[in-house]
């Protein structure tokens, strides 16, 4: 349900990122043991309430909500704790560190994340999640923990660079989240990133640990550069993009990746920014020699609690795919965007499920008809280019199944008070969705749900937020489900 708002509101105006929570901190000159001076600490922490009600029809899989008995039930199998309604979850997440303390070359920083549900979720449950496949339903983890060291300007040869040690994340050619260290290298005309050690991971135990990767960037000129990003596990990951800049308002980039030792992707793209802003981007997937989920799918998963084998997708089709953005600022209350993108397979009998050829429009526009009130409405429409069900067929191939055309209708409107301090928010979607398989076609059945929510910044370190959101399920997919509802409220803390 959060993906499925997360896709219909995608271009909208966001909250702007609050002042008095992000700004950086200041550093203070000198150095000693008044930690006070050099320590900073963020922390956001949510609590999640969800509520499900049902319609008392049967899942999909004919399931009911009927005590279990010896007796044969022709309604269905009775397993009354798939019916769950309500559950429980909050989580935090904590960044916090030193900048200058005891030394002024020496930074730390750590980040924490901790999940835990308050009411036990049966399994089957609406609100299962991940965190119940651990026995205390609870989860701990250390996402970063590292000692930074940085050159100064007088340091001649070492000046501009970083040493890190520690548990880290880096971006490159993919993400790479290690223990181990990083070392970084910054001059006028170029950038090195060399980085290593042992990954990390908190939902497998692979037997491949060992991990690395470079990346760099060389600056011609002030308006041309080229950058290359590598990354070795298992197999490697490298691409490499090359952008420059006309006229200051044009920019061209492109793109190529490898993966192991197949080309897999090639873009190019040229953009213009002004009043109005339009940008078009070609993509071709070179080969199908890619993988569906990340990098690491490759590894072998020595985790007892791991017992399933992977989900094979099959390869990923080849396909050709062109995208056109276009924005215009009509006046200053006004503003008008758009999008087309076309793909196509390369071979059409390469369809399947997660795989096929579509044309993909939105159209946006963006109001401030009123004083510190934003009004956002999009139209999104896909039409899938599937083939028919009516061809002969395996019993169990799903390759000409999926939708067959999305239509979204979707608004939000935001309100500032009292100078930027509280904001209210609400939304609105409606969607209709045509879908075909072996079995059936469907045309035009429909969706809807809204949203509501608000944030009040109470000072300069802290922020209260509450958000609601109620969806109507889709029937087909969830005929036992009426409707499910969210309610978060949030707590950020600033020192």
């Amino acid at each position: 349900m959060e993906r499925a708002w997360d896709s219909l509101l995608q271009g909208t105006a966001q909250e702007q990122p609050d002042a008095a929570l992000t700004a950086p901190q200041i550093e203070v000159p000198g150095h000693g043991a008044d930690i006070d001076n050099h320590f900073f600490f963020e922390s956001r922490s949510q609590y999640w309430r969800y509520n499900t009600r049902f319609t008392g029809r049967p899942t999909v899989t004919g399931i009911i909500n009927a005590p279990s008995s010896l007796i044969f039930n022709p309604s269905g199998f009775p397993y009354s704790q798939v019916f769950q309604p309500n559950a429980d979850r909050a989580y935090t997440i904590a960044d916090f560190g030193t900048r200058g303390w005891i030394s002024d070359r020496v930074s730390t920083h750590f980040t924490v994340r901790y999940g835990q549900d308050f009411s036990h979720v049966n399994s089957g449950a609406p609100a299962e999640n991940l965190i119940e496949t651990y026995r205390i339903n609870r989860r701990f983890e250390f996402l970063d923990a590292f000692v930074e060291i940085n050159g100064k300007p007088g340091d001649r040869a070492l000046r501009g660079t970083s040493l890190k040690v520690g548990r880290q994340s880096v971006y490159g050619a993919e993400l790479a989240q290690f223990d181990g260290g990083a070392f970084t290298l910054d001059r006028p005309r170029f950038t090195f990133t060399a980085f290593g050690g042992r990954r990390f991971s908190y939902y497998s135990n692979p037997d491949q640990r060992g991990i690395g990767g470079a990346n760099i960037k060389l600056k011609f000129t002030p308006d041309t550069s080229f950058e290359y990003e590598g990354l070795w596990y298992i197999r490697g990951s490298n691409s490499a993009t090359f952008r420059h800049t006309f006229a200051r308002n044009w920019l061209w980039n492109s793109h190529f990746r490898a993966y192991g030792s197949s080309p897999v992707d090639f873009s190019t793209q040229m953009m213009f920014n002004g009043k109005t802003s339009i940008g078009v981007t070609y993509f071709q997937k070179l080969t199908n020699k890619d993988y569906f989920y990340d990098y690491t799918y490759d590894a072998r998963d020595r985790a007892n609690y791991n017992a399933s084998l992977n989900l094979y997708l099959g390869p990923v089709s080849q396909y050709s795919q062109i995208a056109i953005d276009a924005r215009r600022s009509l006046t200053q209350r006004f503003r008008l965007g758009g999008s087309l993108w076309v793909r196509r397979l390369n071979d059409s009998k390469d369809q399947g499920p997660f795989d096929t050829s579509f044309n993909d429009y939105r159209l946006h526009t963006q109001l401030f008809m009123l004083p510190k009130t934003e009004t956002f409405i999009e139209y999104h429409q896909r039409n899938s280019d599937r083939l028919s069900t009516l061809n002969p067929t395996a019993f169990d191939d799903v390759t000409h199944s999926g939708e067959t055309r999305v239509q979204d209708v979707s608004g939000e409107l935001r309100r500032a008070f009292g100078d930027g301090r509280f904001n209210l928010h609400g939304g609105v979607y409606y969607r209709r969705i045509s879908l075909q398989d072996r079995f059936f076609i469907i045309s035009g059945e429909h969706q809807s749900g809204w949203l509501a929510g608000a944030w009040w910044r109470v000072d300069q370190r802290t922020k209260l937020s509450a958000d609601y959101s109620l969806d109507n399920d889709f029937f087909l997919f969830s005929p036992d489900l009426r409707n499910s509802r969210i309610l978060q409220i949030g707590l950020t803390w600033r020192y």
